[in-house]
């Protein structure tokens, strides 16, 4: 009996069929390490803290993090937050920072691996060594203090350069009056047409103009550092905002949950549009003929990737078939690849959407 079978059967609740899936997947495992010169596991999910590694394989070629095999070790929540993340949403997740068995530090790459219902069994992982990488950060913060102490007289000069900071708020505040009276008047045509269709293209404009709006509205009284908006902020904010699409008739949530990231004003902004765009849709799609349902945005934090994740518990829709004809889904896509430069993954059955994308830490 293979080790990841006999793990499998002592450890997990997962079916014959499931376990011979990844059996299968184990044979490749070798291959992907030597092809991406990385380290590669299959984890299965113990309980919300833990995990049990099932398989693993070193590259040929190249160094990996581990002296010897992990295989049949626990996973900790704290440690892999990557492959729990991957978990709960049932999405992939990028570039996340995590402490292996062996002490030493990782960048994971995180990919839910389904049954043939659909249904995740287990997570492969990717991971990278990056002890040096951290090793040159320190040196960076090392000579950085060092420039504080030596360096008293610059850090009094740009002190006293606050003077811009003034500058920037009254301009953020011009900016979010200007826009705010762009989505004034198109709300107001929106009110004076009578054709629905009309009303409801104005009124989702509408939405998007005042998420743009306030980004530069949190930038007057909230700063995570010069010229930065926080992920909890932001969110809160289009929580509120959003929270009113919904008609009365239905019992509709927004939720927001996950760690606090911190984005510029520009990558804010697209970030941002592409919430709207996906809140939006799920309230107006996702609970067709139902009188209640949730959706939730998550953020994760990552090393080089940041990961937000909206999710619904609605009807479900094909990808294929709408990816052509929603104006809302070719917004999100052009904006997550052109202004943010990442990807978007979506996954949707019967039980509900899950769409995420990731944006390059600054």
């Amino acid at each position: 009996m293979s080790a990841l079978r006999e793990l499998c059967r002592r450890h997990t609740q997962l079916h014959e069929a499931d376990i011979q899936e990844l059996e299968t997947l184990e044979g490749r495992l070798k291959i992907i390490a030597d092809l991406t010169n990385a380290d590669v596991f299959l984890d299965c999910r113990l309980d919300e803290d833990a995990a049990i590694v099932v398989a693993q394989a070193r590259p040929e070629q190249g160094d990996s993090a581990y002296r010897r095999s992990v295989v049949g070790q626990r996973a900790l929540a704290e440690r892999e937050p990557a492959v729990f993340h991957a978990f709960l949403v049932e999405m992939p997740v990028c570039d996340l920072k995590a402490i292996t068995q062996e002490g030493r530090a990782v960048r994971q790459n995180v990919v839910p691996v389904r049954n043939r219902e659909n249904r995740v069994i287990a997570v492969l992982i990717r991971e990278k060594d990056i002890s040096g990488e951290l090793l040159r950060e320190r040196k960076y913060e090392e000579l950085a203090r060092s420039y504080e102490v030596t360096e008293p007289s610059n850090r009094q000069a740009e002190h006293a350069r606050g003077g811009d900071s003034v500058e920037l708020r009254e301009m953020h505040h011009r900016i979010k009056n200007n826009l705010q009276l762009v989505a004034s008047i198109l709300n107001l045509q929106a009110r004076k047409s009578a054709d629905p269709n009309v009303r409801a293209i104005l009124t989702q404009n509408v939405k998007r103009v005042l998420s743009i709006s306030a980004i530069h509205d949190m930038l007057n009284y909230d700063h995570g550092g010069a010229g930065t908006v926080s992920s909890r902020v932001l969110l809160e904010r289009l929580r509120q905002n959003l929270q009113e699409i919904p008609p009365e008739s239905q019992r509709l949530r927004l939720q927001t949950e996950g760690e606090e990231v911190f984005m510029t004003m520009d990558v804010a902004a697209s970030v941002s549009l592409v919430i709207t765009e996906l809140v939006t849709n799920a309230f107006k799609h996702a609970f067709a003929g139902r009188p209640s349902g949730t959706v939730l945005i998550s953020v994760c934090g990552g090393n080089l990737f940041h990961t937000i994740t909206v999710a619904d518990d609605g009807v479900g829709f094909d990808p294929g078939l709408r990816r052509q004809s929603s104006l809302g889904l070719n917004i999100v896509r052009a904006t997550v690849e052109d202004k943010l430069k990442g990807k978007l993954h979506i996954d949707s059955d019967e039980s509900g959407t899950r769409v995420s994308f990731d944006f390059k830490r600054e």
